[in-house]
């Protein structure tokens, strides 16, 4: 990807993203945000003063700047709901373009709810089921179908718009109810997947995580049933919230809003009836990357372009992976194809921590898989991946298997892992600029693996390929249920 900066002026907040990397699943280079609250300056249709329309000006100006500086071929900037209530928006539009000499976009609540549901799509491959974007202001909605997206609907239901009209509305709960019903329709959302987009949600799943202990703490792919979430909601709302907030590492400008949020969405919940929520961390900006990709890149698996970005950029002989792959193929050949991409990517990532001291190589492997925003990922699959990074060096199976991060892979899936990585230590042993793989016999049988060298190359065999099939084997012994037929993790 060329790199893009995308300029959001939002009803709360004012945000660069600089985005780099692959297409399908590009990387944040830079990512700054203001506070602002432009949408309490707007609402109901106050225009904009002149201090305001200078200070934003000056902003975006920095941000065109620094976009400028890192030379980036192109710079969209667009605004939501503040900008569509203000009645004279278009002075603001008008001074940015003066100072920039570009101009801005003045998106529909409508075309907000679809770039927030091609969002989902860039981050969730060929995702099905309902989106809710909540920002300052206003809530979108859109429903996914056979990755079409339709039914965008906006309402002013965000936590600025409520805490402006709580005084003037006589029962702001049934207002809140009668917005959400002429927004969305309950029917669509029946046993659909239903995803939850923008800040305000996301730093409530990040205080729900803190406050269940989960083990990892990155949002996007998060899933909590809703009845699991409800006590959260609840602490949110209390009246000691505030008392606690050093606990949340959140800013006060974000949690100021989180007690409407949380009250928005517990109605959302029971209007309808909502069992399992899943948190996004793209949204609109990563929408309008979406947007601009082609067919043929849409279609593309954005956790495979992310390891294929990897492991161009750092692997030491990138062309290795595909006769990897290849030549472990008897160790997953029948496992299901969800399991095989992960794998897949696992082998153009096992060699990019190589440049690390072996003392932080299982680190660095960690740190890439559950930290990065690799997307096209959930969660048990991300610790799946970096349990098969680990065992690819030298993490002990006994130390891995007992940490809380690495029990939210089920036990036959964290077999799989070892095993995995067990054969990709194997594998790097044959690394090199040529592929050695078609002349060594990749033989499993039963629970043991054997390796045939052609006479021209068997000096390549060593002490070291020795202990590694040592350990591979061990690793199959002790993994796997053998019957004379099958071995029972390649039926997970």
């Amino acid at each position: 990807m060329k790199r893009i900066g995308i300029i959001d002026i939002g009803s709360n907040s004012i945000r660069l993203v600089v985005f780099d990397g692959p297409k399908r699943s590009p990387l944040y280079l830079y990512n700054e945000k203001v506070f602002f609250r432009l949408g309490m300056r707007s609402f109901g249709g106050t225009p904009f003063d002149s201090k305001t329309i200078e200070a934003v000006s000056d902003i975006i100006n920095r941000y065109v700047s620094i976009c400028r500086n890192m030379e980036i071929s192109k710079i969209i900037i667009f605004g939501t709901s503040a900008l569509r209530e203000a009645s004279n928006s278009a002075a603001l539009v008008n001074h940015i373009r003066k100072k920039t000499d570009i101009g801005v976009e003045v998106i529909s609540g409508e075309k907000e709810a679809f770039y927030a549901a091609q969002g989902i799509l860039l981050g969730f491959p060929n995702a099905e089921g309902v989106i809710c974007d909540l920002g300052g202001n206003s809530v979108e909605f859109a429903n996914i179908c056979k990755n079409v997206v339709t039914e965008c609907n906006s309402t002013l239901l965000g936590p600025l718009a409520i805490n402006t009209l709580k005084n003037k509305v006589e029962n702001i709960e049934m207002y809140m109810r009668k917005q959400l019903s002429s927004a969305i329709n309950a029917n669509i959302t029946k046993d659909k997947p239903f995803f939850l987009i923008g800040g305000s949600w996301r730093a409530i799943a990040k205080i729900h995580m803190q406050r269940i202990k989960y083990p990892l703490r990155i949002i996007q792919g998060y899933k909590v049933k809703s009845k699991k979430l409800k006590k959260t909601l609840k602490f949110i709302q209390d009246s000691s919230f505030f008392s606690r907030h050093h606990e949340t590492n959140i800013s006060l400008d974000r949690l100021e809003l989180l007690p409407h949020s949380a009250r928005l969405l517990e109605i959302i919940i029971d209007e309808l009836q909502i069992m399992e929520l899943t948190f996004s961390s793209f949204g609109v900006r990563e929408g309008l990357i979406y947007q601009n990709l082609s067919e043929e890149e849409k279609k593309k698996d954005p956790l495979i372009e992310a390891a294929k970005f990897y492991e161009k950029k750092e692997a030491r002989f990138p062309k290795m992976s595909k006769h990897t792959f290849n030549w472990m193929s008897p160790l997953y050949e029948n496992l299901p194809r969800k399991t095989k991409r992960v794998i897949l990517a696992a082998t153009k990532l096992h060699d990019v921590a190589w440049i690390a001291h072996p003392d932080y190589k299982m680190e660095m492997c960690l740190e890439l898989v559950t930290r990065s925003n690799i997307s096209g990922l959930s969660h048990k699959e991300r610790v799946f991946l970096a349990m098969i990074l680990l065992f690819r060096h030298k993490a002990k199976p006994e130390k891995v298997f007992n940490s809380k991060l690495f029990k939210i892979v089920p036990n036959k899936k964290r077999n799989i892992a070892l095993v995995i990585g067990k054969g990709l230590r194997l594998a790097s042993t044959f690394f090199g600029e040529k592929s050695l793989f078609d002349k060594i016999e990749f033989r499993l049988t039963a629970h043991e693996v054997e390796l045939c060298f052609q006479s021209k190359i068997d000096f390549i065999n060593g002490e070291v390929v020795e202990r590694r099939v040592e350990e591979l084997n061990k690793a199959l012994k002790s993994c796997s249920t053998v019957s004379k037929e099958t071995r029972s993790y390649l039926n997970s």
